[in-house]
């Protein structure tokens, strides 16, 4: 699960004249955001999908962006990608605490935004593996998950001189994450990948429909986003050769983890789950916390406090199961679609836990506050009694199980790390002993 202003994904489109480039629409663009010219901005979104946002929408997100990371300066560069048939501008936009890209997106030849998001600036740095990965005891290969009408890029991380090994299948956290689960310059599923393949056990990772298809995709829900490509993916290596007596196991972070126990219960193959950060709690409860985590950092002023009863609100049109089944996504948290938010109503993590026959490690960081010590403790009370299952949790490590001092900060996650050494060290004794 990613911080408020990462998660939240906005999908536009642009009216514009055919003789622009991409880069002089997102020049304009960029410009009336910076005069606030909302009704401006609004203007070039395209019909088919301004009928799902409202110029008010643009203005809040515009406006709460500085909570997260000061106040907007200015814009300083712009980078262009070409993808398919798309082109994609990166505009990097320049605040108080931190940088952050609007990133727009553009059928090519570009006439009209089909798509606006604000992500953390790529990191140019190539990958540094972490201390505890022995990079001469495994090899990595690039194999696809594959479905009917799908093809996610994924990587397969297998230790040199092991026989049959255990295998460990990795699921990211929410929004259309990369097979390394990159977030700014870390990469916490490649940690956990090379460190686990450096002591005998391999692992299987992949992007996630949601970033390889996310444009096609009609409708998500858990099974769409999560559920059945893990599926996929253990039922793929059960039929490798190689893992042909291995024991398999799904470990999710975050979403992944919420997510964990329901492809333990559709998959026989599953031979036990680890939840990294994982959410016992309903997903509009876990937000609300994080808001009002983040927002009384400096203390609640009138602003805030009325966005947080804006989110209640629409909080409760989740619970509301009658009204949601004809909600519209504006009336809903983080403007989702309602399909996505009934597929979460109906699942309950931990009732699903509870009935598996299966291991479970429970891993949470108690410096962590998208998913709180309030969850694990959840997981604890409710399944403590099964001797086959554990519980471990380390102070100083934040949401993506790196460790720091002080109370976690989005703009931690800008800072490079790794994996602590001690998780890995944990999931290897795990592992071993079943």
């Amino acid at each position: 699960m990613k911080t408020l202003f990462t998660i939240i994904v906005f999908s536009f489109y642009t009216f514009c004249s055919k003789s622009q480039t991409s880069e002089e629409l997102s020049i304009s663009f960029i410009k009336k955001l910076e005069r606030q010219k909302f009704d401006s901005c609004y203007a070039m979104f395209d019909t088919s999908m301004t009928s799902k946002f409202s110029v008010d929408m643009l203005e809040q997100m515009w406006g709460s962006i500085p909570r997260y990371m000061g106040e907007y300066k200015s814009y300083s560069s712009i980078t262009i990608e070409k993808k398919d048939s798309l082109e994609i501008v990166f505009v990097r936009c320049d605040f108080e605490k931190t940088k952050m890209d609007l990133q727009l997106v553009y059928h090519n030849p570009p006439q009209k935004i089909i798509g606006m998001f604000f992500t953390p600036p790529k990191n140019k740095t190539a990958y540094v593996a972490p201390e505890y990965a022995q990079p001469s005891s495994y090899y990595e290969t690039k194999i696809a998950l594959k479905t009917s009408t799908m093809s996610l890029p994924g990587a397969l991380c297998v230790p040199n001189t092991v026989k049959n090994p255990p295998v460990v299948v990795l699921l990211a956290g929410s929004g259309p994450n990369d097979k390394d689960e990159t977030i700014g310059p870390n990469k916490p599923l490649k940690d956990l990948a090379v460190g686990l393949a450096s002591n005998g056990i391999a692992t299987y990772r992949y992007d996630k429909r949601t970033l390889t298809y996310g444009k096609d995709l009609k409708q998500i829900d858990l099974n769409t986003e999560v559920i059945d490509d893990a599926i996929n993916a253990v039922n793929m290596l059960k039929k490798n050769p190689m893992f042909k007596e291995s024991k398999i196991y799904v470990l999710g972070h975050s979403l992944g983890a919420m997510c964990a126990p329901l492809v333990a219960k559709k998959c026989k193959a599953v031979d036990g789950i680890i939840l990294l950060a994982g959410n016992s709690r309903s997903l509009e409860d876990v937000i609300l916390d994080q808001y009002i985590y983040l927002y009384g950092i400096d203390s609640l002023d009138a602003e805030e406090k009325k966005e947080i009863l804006e989110y209640k609100r629409k909080m409760n049109n989740v619970k509301d199961v009658k009204f949601l089944k004809t909600a519209k996504a504006e009336d809903l948290p983080l403007n989702i679609e309602s399909t996505y938010w009934q597929s979460l109503n109906n699942y309950n993590q931990v009732q699903v836990a509870k009935k598996l026959k299966q291991p479970i490690l429970f891993i949470q960081g108690e410096r962590d506050y998208q998913v709180t010590m309030k969850d694990f403790d959840i997981w604890k009370q409710s399944l403590s009694s099964q001797t086959k299952n554990q519980f471990i949790s380390y102070p100083a490590l934040n949401h993506l199980l790196i460790k720091g001092e002080g109370k976690s900060m989005p703009l931690e996650y800008d800072i490079q790390g790794h994996v602590d050494e001690q998780v890995i060290k944990d999931l290897l004794n795990w592992i071993k002993s079943k």
